[in-house]
């Protein structure tokens, strides 16, 4: 089976190409006839690849049934020999008080309950464990309800997903080979006479002199501060625990670093930690309209802080959940109709639009309301700097006393906007910024 779905996918692959390399003979584009074709080809390509997955899956489970099936059947007898009564009676009393019920491993209890549905010869660690409902008049018989699952044999932790930072990626990564790292920028915020920070060019006679300029030049300094997470956990809960501490340490560390980081590019203090764009220099902030109300967005918000973005075609915004009731119902009127600012998803794991760039919410952008409720960001213009990547480390020594073990997290870097005020353009007295915000609106 798996050979000739093999085989209809390179078939469906070797037309699909062929009507691609026709097209590309011709020098010509793809009429929609010919796309959808090759669309329809497509789809039945990965319809097949998903054939085959779910042959593999049943074929991995098959043997994996097999496997246990072979160990259930060597189970040493003294597991299942059918003890005494008055036993019987003491483990369905105590059975509370072992969260294993007697079975030392997760496959001893499962190889007991394949036997018990494949022989009938209940195990006496399970008759305890019969489901509600599991037609108890016969003997803890599974006919009806199963087992249940001894609650040392669940070792599942549930916990809330860490928000994944949009900036990740967007920033301009600088790896620093020392603790400080300094980075000229030319000086070219002001465009009123030249937009180079001094350079420009004159017109000349044939004979006249030429007129020399200059270019002003700056420093961004990167200065790498240790962050760093740490945590005490017991040698017993290390050694009794289900679940592998260590790893959800790791995991821990891991989360809770890029919320870290995250809070600090947007609200940073610059001292000690990184600068965030709320308190950069050359944060633009965009004032409420005339007579607006409390707690709301309007249209000409995010109409005037577009119009104040430098690189907007690069650029996000990033906004608090409690936004969304008013962005999602932002509208442009044109004519007697209208047109909506904000766009739906309409395809899985993609941001919603908003003025034609992506939104993305989060928990750490401030309250609707506020300041930094809705940020509009070109993140290339954001300079992450790493000096020492994440770094985790254990150690017996720090507590030894307590029987504890120290783990230890640790991570060197910097960040801020490199630019040192707002851009003041040629012709107009309105500054532009790649950051940009929304003041109060109380």
């Amino acid at each position: 089976m798996k050979k000739e779905i093999l085989a209809k996918i390179a078939a469906l692959r070797s037309q699909a190409t062929a009507i691609a390399a026709g097209v590309k003979a011709e020098g010509k584009d793809m009429t929609a006839d010919q796309l959808a074709a090759v669309t329809a080809l497509l789809d039945q390509v990965d319809a097949a690849k998903a054939q085959i997955e779910s042959h593999d899956k049943k074929e991995q489970l098959d043997a994996r049934l097999a496997q246990l099936d072979a160990e259930a059947k060597e189970v040493p007898a003294s597991r299942t020999v059918v003890q005494p009564a008055a036993v019987v009676t003491k483990v369905a009393e105590r059975s509370d008080l072992d969260p294993n019920r007697g079975f030392q491993t997760p496959r001893e209890f499962f190889a007991a309950v394949m036997k018990a549905g494949k022989t009938g010869a209940i195990d006496n660690r399970l008759k305890p464990l019969a489901a509600v409902g599991s037609d108890e008049n016969q003997g803890g018989q599974d006919s009806l309800g199963g087992f249940l699952i001894p609650q040392g044999f669940s070792p599942n932790l549930l916990s809330v997903a860490a928000e994944s930072d949009p900036t990740a990626g967007r920033t301009m990564a600088i790896p620093m080979g020392s603790p400080i790292v300094n980075i000229p920028a030319r000086t070219d915020k002001v465009h009123t006479s030249s937009v180079t920070g001094g350079m420009r060019f004159y017109r000349r006679s044939e004979t006249d002199a030429g007129t020399s300029s200059t270019i002003a030049v700056e420093q961004v300094s990167l200065r790498a501060n240790s962050l760093m997470g740490l945590n005490y956990s017991t040698e017993e809960l290390l050694t009794d625990s289900p679940i592998s501490v260590a790893a959800l340490l790791a995991a821990g560390f891991k989360d809770e670093y890029a919320a870290t980081i995250l809070n600090e590019k947007l609200f940073g203090t610059g001292a000690g930690q990184f600068m965030g764009v709320m308190n950069a220099p050359c944060l633009v902030s965009q004032a409420k309209e005339t007579g607006q109300a409390a707690s709301t967005v309007v249209t000409a918000n995010v109409l005037k802080m577009r119009s104040r973005c430098w690189g907007y075609a690069d650029a996000i915004w990033i906004a608090n959940h409690d936004t969304y009731p008013q962005l999602a119902q932002l509208s442009l009127a044109v004519g007697t109709a209208g047109t909506a600012l904000y766009q739906t998803s309409i395809v899985e794991d993609r941001p919603d639009m908003l003025l034609g760039r992506p939104i993305f919410y989060s928990e750490f952008a401030a309250t609707l309301g506020t300041t930094g409720d809705l940020i509009l960001g070109n993140w290339s213009q954001y300079l992450e700097g790493t000096l020492q990547g994440m770094d985790v480390q254990e150690s017996i020594h720090v507590r030894f006393v307590n029987n504890e073990r120290a783990f230890r997290a640790t991570v060197r870097n910097d960040g801020q906007p490199w630019w040192r005020s707002a851009l003041t353009p040629k012709k107009s007295s309105v500054t532009l910024s790649p950051f940009v915000c929304l003041s109060t609106r109380a």
